[in-house]
């Protein structure tokens, strides 16, 4: 095989595990049998510092068949959510987090975790998993663009993403839901970069950046964004506790973008891939930042004066471009074609997490608005569809719904009891009897039953009937414009 045809090769492959779903899937089962993952109690919506305590809803693999891998636009769907946070108890079961006190049973929690069968089950299953996520990352992929458009893209992600907090911040605002929404976007991306640092500091110590000179290396630790900065935001809206406490909120794509970190980190064949796939992640890091000094400056130390995004941009495009020369005249084109992988691959997941994270924050932001969309679409279904496809649940006092999606856009209707609903961190809507809210596809949220039983149904909606009515909720906006 020639060096040109081995630099086109997709980082990730599902191909060689068609057919073999089903042997994964029974070992996924076994995984998540392990005490550590069963699902949430009442009590355990936040995990109160518990490194190592992570609701993955087993009875969801039941029925997850694990055939088809994650595509663009299924990112936000229940496979892809599973898959995200058993990949990553996969991953941190190399991490040493020491028990939260001398206590019997806190070291027989510890214990569990890193138990030796667990570990030994989750490296039979992180490929599989791997290549289940991240295929639709690395395909099609032009691995001989030039040094110049593919630094760009790093200037590009950090544009976008710019674009994208500007405006969610003004919906957020819109909608009264700044404080509650920028709580939600901290959750993703300061709880989370604890876990993208480690990704990265481990393959640094295993040498995977020694190719590149200090100053051409990728960097999660950087002046910009300042982490003085992020901890005074994060204190503001209440996200002070320590990883993984806010687990249950964990978007699939946040928990992807660590998993890429993760899995790249761990395979020194793809060394190039985390070079590039780091810079991504490092464009998108440095545009939160820039983005919370523009949103939060009153939290700013006084005469800190603001940091200038053209200079930083130009910054990261020429060490990034730097890297890519180095790497392409130390190692060849397959290695330079491994970089230009794992940017696009960092780029085309934040593109995907722009797309859930947004609609997570229109959704939760309007809530109000969902809410009356139910009533609108109860009554549609009584005259045009008394027959629709339904679910019917009827669950005992206390039972905890762990955080989950769906597939399909489904109302959820009290018909005797009460329940307590959520999507975000603090979040505690209150449903009775006659109450009801409509669930878009992929929307993570949970729910406890507060009443001694609690009978509820959950119609499943047609795609068409959703898009009308969210558009309403930019018209407004269109209008006024």
């Amino acid at each position: 095989m020639s060096t040109m045809s081995q630099a086109s090769l997709p980082i990730f492959d599902f191909s060689p595990f068609v057919g073999q779903s089903e042997r994964y899937v029974a070992l996924i089962k076994q995984f998540a049998a392990a005490e550590p993952f069963r699902s949430a109690t009442v009590d355990e919506l936040l995990l109160d510092d518990d490194f190592h305590r992570r609701p993955l809803r087993p009875e969801d693999f039941e029925f997850l068949k694990f055939m088809k891998p994650v595509r663009r636009h299924n990112v936000s769907r229940l496979p892809a959510l599973a898959s995200g946070r058993t990949l990553m108890s996969i991953y941190e079961l190399d991490v040493a987090r020491a028990p939260a006190s001398g206590e019997p049973a806190e070291w027989q929690r510890f214990a569990d975790f890193y138990r030796e069968e667990t570990r030994v089950l989750g490296a039979q299953i992180a490929p599989f998993l791997e290549a289940y996520a991240f295929e639709y990352l690395t395909n099609d992929i032009d691995t001989n663009e030039g040094v110049d458009a593919v630094s760009a893209r790093l200037a590009h992600i950090v544009d976008e993403e710019l674009a994208f907090w500007s405006a969610t911040f003004e919906r957020l605002m819109r909608n009264d839901y700044l404080e509650e929404g920028l709580r939600f976007g901290m959750v993703q991306r300061w709880s989370l970069a604890v876990s993208k640092r480690r990704a990265l500091a481990r393959a640094a110590a295993s040498g995977f950046f020694d190719m590149l000179a200090p100053d051409e290396r990728p960097s999660l630790h950087r002046e910009a964004p300042d982490d003085a900065l992020l901890e005074r935001v994060a204190a503001a809206v209440g996200v002070t506790r320590r990883q993984h406490a806010y687990w249950q909120f964990y978007l699939p794509t946040s928990t992807a973008k660590c998993n890429l970190l993760y899995a790249l980190a761990r395979r020194p064949d793809r060394a190039f891939g985390l070079i590039g796939a780091a810079f991504a992640a490092e464009a998108e890091w440095l545009a939160f930042g820039l983005a919370l000094e523009r949103a939060c400056a009153h939290l700013q130390p006084a005469g800190r004066a603001p940091a200038d995004p053209s200079a930083l941009k130009a910054a990261l495009e020429q060490r990034c471009a730097r890297a890519l020369r180095r790497v392409a005249d130390g190692s060849g084109d397959a290695a330079r074609a491994q970089c230009v992988q794992g940017i696009v691959a960092g780029e085309r997941l934040a593109e995907r997490g722009r797309w859930d994270l947004g609609e997570q924050l229109r959704w939760l932001s309007s809530i109000r608005d969902y809410v009356a969309f139910a009533h609108r679409i109860s009554s549609r279904i009584d005259a045009e569809c008394p027959g629709i496809d339904r679910e019917t649940f009827v669950e005992p006092h206390e039972m905890c719904s762990t955080t989950h999606v769906h597939n399909d856009h489904r109302l959820v209707t009290i018909e005797e009891g009460d329940m307590l609903f959520w999507g975000n961190v603090g979040m505690q809507l209150a449903m009775h009897k006659g109450d009801m809210v409509l669930i878009p596809d992929g929307r993570l949220h949970g729910s406890t039953v507060v009443s001694g039983e609690c009978t509820y149904h959950q119609p499943i909606i047609p795609d068409d009937w959703i898009e009308a009515l969210v558009a309403e909720l930019d018209e407004p906006v269109a209008a006024s414009t």
